[in-house]
């Protein structure tokens, strides 16, 4: 009797593993089909200030027109970018002094403007700061005194969010893990981040209970779950379509010959390593490397056709958002994606890592990378 019923109970036990793994079957083919009609790719959004990131894209050939203007020293700051310094520092201090600090170590004109750009950019509500730059166009002094000071204010309202401060500490701690995954990918380190931002903002802001009890108290980056993976959220496929990319000589994400073996496994199961590597919640190295990775391949695609990119983060981030189907060069790319709330203002993916790489935020660990 006693046999009978412990027969009983392992043909139970063998009943309900089996119906176990049939259940995590069904799931893994429902999200692999999910995935492969693109039923979880992501509906993005064009950034209201799409005419403006491909307006300005060229700003190293205004650079060049303004030089013409200074013949004198070109090594020296000219005074038409002084002018508009000068205009940011009275206004805007806070963002003036980083845009001057930037100057200081790197004395790159280029990225002054590129980053007074950034500026003009969200104030487009309010065209006061714009006029005045504008005017530094006509004017050849530095004497322009401001009576409107915003003395403890950053023009970006994403720095004044707990969310951010949470995030910046969060980068801080694993500044090891990007700075070595840039190296290993060939994308500079302040690329990487911008595009990680966007990807922990919107992961904070739309899991707020989560936000409020773990991340901000524990000042840690968030995780993503689901359809994607690891601080940065990228799905399992496109980190399967990347390995592939590396390999495959007629992709035209082909990196060369010295990317080939970056990814390897060893002797390790492909499938069972790549999810320990994106969801690994002590070592997010693995989660820089793929998106840095993802980021060099939309580079090199583009560049193949004529277009660089490599200096433009709210393209590449728009293009890690919407994934490598919707990656089509071209001369005036579409930039969004995402619709993140933050503060009760809107920001797309892309607008958002355009703000960041901007802002100067992080810049003494996270530096521009000057061409």
């Amino acid at each position: 009797m006693k046999i009978l019923k412990n027969k009983n109970l392992l043909k139970i036990i063998l009943i309900i593993v089996l119906c176990g793994l049939a259940l995590v079957g069904l799931i893994f083919s429902v999200v692999f089909v999910a995935m492969r009609l693109h039923l979880t790719d992501v509906n993005g959004s064009i950034d209201s200030r799409n005419a403006y990131f491909n307006q300005i894209k060229s700003t190293t050939t205004q650079l060049h027109v303004i030089n013409n203007k200074d013949n004198n020293n070109s090594n020296k700051i000219n005074t038409e970018i002084k002018c508009k310094l000068v205009t940011v520092l009275a206004d805007y201090p806070i963002n003036g002094q980083k845009i001057l600090d930037t100057y200081i170590k790197t004395k790159s004109q280029t990225l002054v403007l590129k980053m007074i750009d950034a500026l003009v950019s969200v104030t487009s509500y309010n065209n006061s700061l714009k006029d005045k730059i504008d005017k530094c166009t006509f004017i050849a002094n530095n004497n322009y005194i401001s009576n409107n000071s915003n003395e403890n204010k950053d023009i970006f309202d994403w720095i004044s969010s707990p969310e951010w401060q949470t995030l910046r500490d969060a980068l801080i701690k694993d500044k090891d893990y990007i700075l070595k995954a840039s190296i290993d990918s060939g994308v500079p380190a302040r690329i990487i981040v911008s595009t990680v931002i966007s990807e922990q903002f919107r992961f904070f802001t739309s899991n707020r209970e989560s936000y409020k009890k773990f991340f901000e108290p524990l000042k840690i980056l968030g995780n993503g779950t689901k359809f994607s993976y690891g601080v940065a959220g990228v799905k399992f496929e496109t980190a399967k379509v990347i390995e592939s990319n590396l390999k495959d000589i007629n992709s035209p994400f082909y990196l060369g010959p010295n990317y080939q073996s970056v990814l390897d496994y060893g002797d390790k199961n492909p499938d069972s390593e790549l999810m320990l590597r994106l969801t690994d919640k002590d070592n997010h190295y693995y989660s820089y490397l793929y998106t840095g990775l993802f980021l060099k391949q939309i580079m090199r695609q583009w560049e193949d056709v004529g277009y660089t990119i490599t200096d433009r983060p709210e393209v590449l981030s728009t293009l890690f958002n919407l994934g490598f189907n919707k990656s089509i060069p071209k001369d005036n790319p579409d930039i969004g994606g995402s619709i993140i709330n933050i503060n009760n203002q809107n920001y797309t993916f892309g607008g958002l890592s355009y703000e960041f790489y901007y802002s100067g935020e992080l810049s003494d660990i996270f530096p521009f990378a000057v061409q």
